[in-house]
């Protein structure tokens, strides 16, 4: 079966995805093959885009897509896919992202999986998921949103809920109290800018907490540190496992009482030059 377009980030996975299920069907199927359907006189250049040592070009692009059989509207988000691949600056990323965003909300396949991509467009799921983790929640949507710091609109607050109740991530009992089940929505790995762009959210509601939050409830630090390659790696793991262990304590946790947000940010502010000989 063909992939679902719409269900990528990265439009190198999506070619070569789209690849691999054409030699599928049609065994003896070669890259020299597709290089003369597509009618490039390089025969190489289609592995050099998976690799990343040459762009797509707009012209490259429609002559794949013609081979591939994609449709026009299918063509026209591979072009949003690889502008958001090959983007210099974040700005056009961002931008990108959200013409993308706006396109698999009208595809099929995020008709037939809402949770797959609206959850991670909105922050707010997360939390009003929480709140009724936390809360005696029957109904009272007042209580709810103004638990939440800062407040959200209770009309957002009921709109939220009817959307996690239908996607399978709150019930109801018979007594009306609601209920999260286990049910978790993760992004396939070819979708991940979505986390990526919600990460953004968390931090950028980080820095607004500065503001907003009394010091005594929050800590944001930072740490500029001068560091060996061989001690960076070893603070990845490090985190790595604090993070883990986090997760081991929550699960044992009972009778949550408040939600929190812990962001870890571990990030580079240079390039990396070679080790001094000694």
């Amino acid at each position: 079966m063909a992939p679902d377009i719409y269900q990528y980030d990265d439009f190198r996975a999506f070619l070569k995805a789209t690849f691999d299920e054409k030699v599928r069907v049609e065994k003896k199927y070669s890259q020299r093959q597709f290089a003369r359907e597509a009618g490039f006189s390089n025969p190489g250049y289609f592995n050099d885009v998976l690799k990343g040592f040459k762009p797509l070009s707009e012209r490259a692009l429609e002559q794949m897509a013609r081979v591939f059989g994609l449709k026009p509207s299918e063509t026209e988000y591979l072009k949003l896919l690889t502008d958001y691949g090959q983007a210099k600056t974040e700005d056009q990323k961002r931008n990108t992202y959200k013409k993308m965003q706006s396109r698999r909300n009208r595809s099929r396949f995020f008709r037939l999986n809402p949770a797959q991509g609206r959850y991670y467009q909105d922050y707010r799921y997360g939390l009003v998921r929480g709140a009724i983790e936390v809360l005696d929640f029957r109904g009272n949507y007042e209580e709810l949103a103004e638990f939440l710091q800062p407040p959200i609109p209770v009309v957002a607050v009921k709109n939220l809920i009817r959307d996690l109740f239908e996607w399978g991530l709150v019930t109801q009992d018979r007594d009306g109290l609601y209920r999260t089940t286990g049910a978790i929505v993760e992004p396939a790995p070819n979708m991940m800018g979505l986390s990526r762009t919600l990460n953004a959210t968390w931090l950028q509601l980080s820095a607004e907490a500065l503001h907003q939050v009394p010091p005594n409830k929050r800590h944001v630090s930072t740490l500029i540190a001068n560091i060996s390659e061989s001690l960076h790696a070893e603070l990845l793991e490090m985190i790595e496992h604090f993070r883990e262990e986090v997760f081991r304590k929550i699960e044992k946790d009972q009778g949550p009482q408040r939600i929190q947000q812990l962001t870890l940010a571990y990030v580079p502010r240079s390039l990396v030059r070679e080790k001094r000989k000694p």
